[in-house]
């Protein structure tokens, strides 16, 4: 039975494709399309004069080029994080380059819908998501899809947004999208199917990870190619599912992907995919990109140090060794947490330190909440995050566990102590010090206990340093780890 569906659909899909293709006046007998990709750039101007130059050369070397963006392109960089208008740096900067088509990333929400508008308005290229209600979501010039036509060649871009398949919503701040209804990105995307009738390629420009993308191939035969963002992979061969080539350009900009796409009378014979090297690229760069990015990067507030280090801090556990410190120096707290997808450097170098420096390592505007917890429901916040986000092990202070990696992937925290070795007391509860995403994403149903501490992470990190810059993060033991 599922054979004869899977063909069917194959079999409606290629008359439909037929008939599309003989009704379209001017199909050339053989074209190539290239579109040229990349995501979760997260502000990031470091390799944008390449790719500016790498765009430029390769739409003088081909006829059809599309350049697409694949969400995330905010947060990241202080200097476009905190400009006088907020985010404008890097749409400026994509305009620049030329950027036609983007999807909305999860972190495109940080800064709210009424600047995400702002920013849209600014943007000169089409912006797409098909899995939101653009009716009540109070968003501007936002579309479900939208089709390029490259002399003769139609192809049909939609547009798919993450969404947390815990709460229904984006990896973002609550307060942001509390108000916009998300849908399940597989369940919507089936509901575009007709989009490959109406152009000669079709795409899916999708913020959704790998997993999620390898599920849409299963589920849309129909896709010639999935161009996806969120998990930060370098796909240097694309995977090939279910006949659906899929590629990710890892962030930052340090790949571009370049997608060559070959077609017989409308028809694709061919797709390609390869990921160019912006670090090694040994090309030209676009001079006026670059006089742009010096222009912004002009803020004395961000670049000017506030505490010279006497160590490094070389690893991404490390930092988060930094981070819980400052949380646990406020007054009145027993115990910090920290999770790892919000450490967002992998090393601070000795000497000296700039504010643009700690926005960097956490450039999400979060604020510290102070909750009171039992050992048990520690427990379950680490247990519930490691399962959810499978990144690392919440980083502590003030106590130290151990946890067990268990046959399906999740994890069991098998001993929480002081760092003196002694177990904590499972009938108190203990005053915690958290990120405010932490609260809101895992702990809702204690939010009676919870206040707001009035202290930004950043601001917390920046006034520890003051207070601390000898501190020795180096030899420093793992307060979390892994048993066998």
């Amino acid at each position: 039975m599922k054979k004869r569906t899977k063909f069917t659909i194959f079999l409606a899909t290629s008359l439909c494709i037929l008939c599309f293709v003989c009704c379209t006046p001017n199909v050339p007998d053989e074209a190539e399309i290239v579109i040229l990709s990349w995501n979760d750039l997260h502000g990031n101007f470091e390799h944008l004069p390449k790719m500016a130059a790498f765009v430029k050369q390769t739409k003088a070397k081909y006829k059809r080029v599309i350049v697409v963006d694949a969400g995330d392109h905010f947060t990241g960089n202080p200097f476009n994080d905190f400009h006088a208008k907020k985010q404008y740096p890097i749409v400026d900067l994509l305009n620049h380059i030329g950027l036609q088509v983007s999807v909305l990333g999860n972190h495109e929400f940080d800064f709210g819908v009424e600047l995400l508008n702002e920013r849209i308005a600014d943007a000169k290229n089409a912006v797409i998501a098909a899995n939101i209600d653009l009716q009540t979501s109070g968003l501007v010039g936002v579309k479900p899809y939208h089709i390029v036509n490259k002399k003769g060649i139609k192809v049909a871009f939609l547009g798919l947004t993450q969404v947390d398949r815990l709460i229904g919503k984006p990896s973002t701040l609550a307060k942001h999208v509390e108000n916009i209804q998300f849908f399940d990105p597989i369940e919507t995307a089936i509901k575009y199917r007709a989009l490959r009738t109406q152009a000669h390629v079709f795409v899916a420009l999708t913020h959704i990870g790998i997993p999620v993308d390898l599920i849409l191939a299963d589920s849309m035969p129909e896709l010639d190619l999935i161009i996806g963002g969120h998990s930060h992979a370098a796909l240097k061969e694309p995977l090939i599912q279910n006949g659906v080539t899929i590629t990710q350009a890892e962030r930052l900009g340090r790949y571009v992907g370049k997608t060559t796409i070959r077609l017989k009378k409308g028809v694709v014979t061919e797709v390609h995919n390869e990921l160019i090297c912006m670090v090694t690229w040994e090309g030209p760069v676009d001079s006026s990109i670059a006089r742009k990015i010096e222009r912004y990067k002009k803020n004395p507030f961000l670049s000017t140090p506030f505490v010279t280090l006497q160590y490094k801090i070389p690893t991404l556990t490390q930092l988060g060794h930094l981070m819980t410190d400052a949380a646990l120096a406020l007054p009145n707290v027993d115990f910090s947490l920290m999770n790892c997808g919000g450490i967002r450097i992998q090393y601070l170098p000795a000497g000296a330190i700039t504010y643009a420096d700690i926005l960097r390592l956490s450039p999400f505007g979060n604020y510290l909440m102070i909750i009171d917890l039992t050992p048990s429901e520690i427990r379950e916040l680490i247990e519930i995050e490691f399962t959810d986000r499978k990144n690392c092990l919440n980083i502590p202070a003030g106590f130290e566990y151990t946890a067990r990696l268990m046959p399906d992937n999740t994890i069991k925290v098998e001993r929480m102590t002081y760092p003196n070795g002694k177990e904590l007391d499972e009938n108190k509860r203990y005053t915690l010090a958290l990120n405010n995403y932490l609260v809101t994403r895992y702990l809702t149903e204690y939010m009676d206990r919870a206040i707001y501490s009035g202290v930004y992470v950043v601001d917390n990190i920046v006034e520890f340093l003051k207070n601390n810059p000898n501190v020795d993060y180096q030899n420093m033991r793992d307060r979390a780890r892994f048993i066998d």
